[in-house]
């Protein structure tokens, strides 16, 4: 018992089973400057950089992001498989059989408990490679064998799927042996020498690997190894890089400007991601719905009924074609969550239900999935 207290009256003596204890001051919270302040310190002392010590390494990898894209790309978990989509009637009939198409796409499949991307809630463990990603992947092979520092610039709007690319170009240039560094504005992930490095992006330059890496200039003599940075969502390289660069981008020329203004070594070499046609939404649509649905499916044949389809068209209209929105309204509108729900509703009349609904200015949500825990 404190010393005080036996000073005091028994009487003025706090008796904890009837008294209330006394009320905690209330402190305030600490500014947004005095957050960065210390993730600064700790980016300094090493505290946000994983891989970055004297013994570097992916060990302690294994247990705080077993779950993350970067490391099934470091441990080589994915694998590349084919979906084929049926589109058209799905009647019995054999008029209505005789429209039906079917086209093939690839997509990246990660373990299931996998998802890409951090802060997309509509990506999966699947991902949809667009037919460009191929032709965008070839440039920057080729320009890899040059001594010369590159920039590219993938442009379009919020939503496209520009972060999609960005993931698949990460994947597949680390897959060809280069190192490989992906940023957003928050943190930045590493792939150099085989190892994983990450740090907060604000203090980059605090992280002496990734540091040097992007800094490092292509080697005249190594042309099949060098450093590519993807930089995604709003993030722009520092001042002085000279590595190869990859920039995803909503405003070309605001970008291109601060690019000039940080006398980074190239000229940035510009290409807009082409709007989803419809048959890429479906598809994108049925790999997300598999995802959510039934992540052990095995099954390669996808068909997208009349009714869907009509869904789906109206959707890609209102919504101009944007994968992110369409993706989003289907996954709150169109999936049945509940058991219960799914047995005793059909199909049919809940499509139908959506038909008739499309047109109004905010449709009502069925139910709410329960949200994704965040990682530790």
């Amino acid at each position: 018992m404190p010393v005080h207290a036996f000073l005091q009256p028994h009487s003025a003596r706090r008796n904890p089973r009837t008294m209330a204890p006394p009320k905690k001051q209330s402190q305030a919270m600490p500014s947004m400057k005095e957050l960065q302040d210390l993730l600064a310190q700790l980016d300094a002392e090493g505290g946000l950089a994983i891989g970055g010590g004297e013994d570097a390494g992916s060990a302690n990898l294994d247990d705080l992001y077993d779950d993350s894209y970067f490391y099934s790309i470091l441990h080589d978990t994915i694998k590349q498989d084919t979906i084929e989509i049926s589109s058209g009637n799905n009647s019995n009939s054999s008029d209505d059989a005789s429209t039906e198409s079917t086209k093939k796409f690839d997509i990246l499949t990660l373990p299931e408990e996998c998802s890409w991307g951090d802060d997309h809630e509509s990506l999966g463990h699947q991902m949809l490679i667009r037919p460009g990603y191929e032709a965008v992947l070839a440039a920057l092979t080729a320009a890899s064998s040059k001594p010369d520092s590159s920039i590219f610039m993938a442009a379009g709007p919020v939503g496209v799927g520009k972060s999609c690319l960005a993931y698949f170009l990460a994947y597949k240039l680390f897959k060809a042996g280069h190192d490989v560094v992906i940023s957003d504005p928050m943190f930045t992930n590493a792939f150099i020498d085989r190892t994983y490095y990450s740090c907060y992006s604000p203090h980059l330059d605090k992280h002496t690997a990734i540091h040097e890496a992007v800094m490092k200039a292509p080697s005249t003599t190594q042309t099949d190894r060098c450093t590519w940075w993807i930089c995604d969502d709003g993030y722009l390289p520092v001042k002085g890089a000279k590595c190869h660069m990859v920039v995803n981008t909503t405003s070309v020329d605001r970008d291109v400007d601060t690019i000039r203004k940080r006398k980074l070594a190239a000229t940035p070499v510009q290409f807009q991601i082409p709007t989803w046609t419809l048959d890429e939404i479906k598809v994108g649509l049925l790999v997300s719905l598999a995802t959510a649905t039934d992540p052990a499916s095995t099954e390669k044949a996808k068909t997208v009924t009349k009714e869907q389809d009509q869904v789906l068209e109206g959707l890609y209209k209102k919504m101009k074609a944007n994968p992110r929105k369409i993706f989003g309204w289907v996954k709150e509108n169109w999936v049945v969550h509940e058991p219960e729900a799914a047995a005793s509703t059909s199909k049919e009349g809940d499509i139908a239900s959506l038909i008739s609904g499309l047109n109004s200015t905010k449709p009502k949500s069925k139910s709410k999935s329960k949200s994704k825990p965040k990682r530790k």
